[in-house]
C-alpha cells in the first residue's frame, strides 16, 4: 500500500530494453503522482529525470560487441514523496560504473565510454 516502501528492480541481458523500460516507468510514476493543478505543459519531476539521462548515459555507456550503445553502470533512482504519500516532493539518481578498467583498456571492437569521443569532438 502507500504506507510502505516500494521498489522496481530491472534486469536483463545486454539489449534486452531495461534503460526504454527505466523511462517508462519514470513517466508513469511522475504522471501518477503529479501535483494536482500542476500545469499540463510543465514537465514532471520524472519527465525532468528522463531529460537528463542522455548525460548519464554519456559518462557510463560504451560500444561491445553486442550493443553499441551498451549501458556500463549501475543506476538507482530514488523519489521522495510528501508525508501522505500522493505527491513527489524530489528525487535522486545515483550512478556506479561496473567497468573502471575500461577507461584505460577496451577488448577489440569495442570503445570506451561516449563521453570521452564526444569531449574530443568538441
Amino acid at each position: 500500500g502507500f504506507n510502505e516502501s516500494q521498489c522496481v528492480v530491472i534486469c536483463g541481458e545486454s539489449g534486452a530494453g531495461k534503460t526504454e523500460t527505466t523511462k517508462i516507468m519514470l513517466n508513469y510514476i511522475s504522471k501518477a503522482f503529479a501535483k494536482p493543478g500542476a500545469a499540463a505543459d510543465s514537465k514532471t519531476l520524472g519527465e525532468r529525470m528522463v531529460d537528463a539521462n542522455p548525460v548519464l548515459e554519456a559518462v557510463g555507456n560504451a560500444k561491445t560487441l553486442r550493443n553499441n550503445n551498451s549501458s556500463r553502470f549501475g543506476k538507482f533512482t530514488m523519489y521522495a514523496f510528501d508525508k501522505d504519500r500522493r505527491n513527489i516532493t524530489g528525487g535522486r539518481v545515483s550512478n556506479f560504473l561496473l567497468e573502471k578498467a575500461r577507461v584505460s583498456n577496451q577488448s577489440h571492437g569495442e570503445r570506451n565510454y561516449h563521453i570521452f569521443y564526444q569531449l574530443l569532438a568538441g
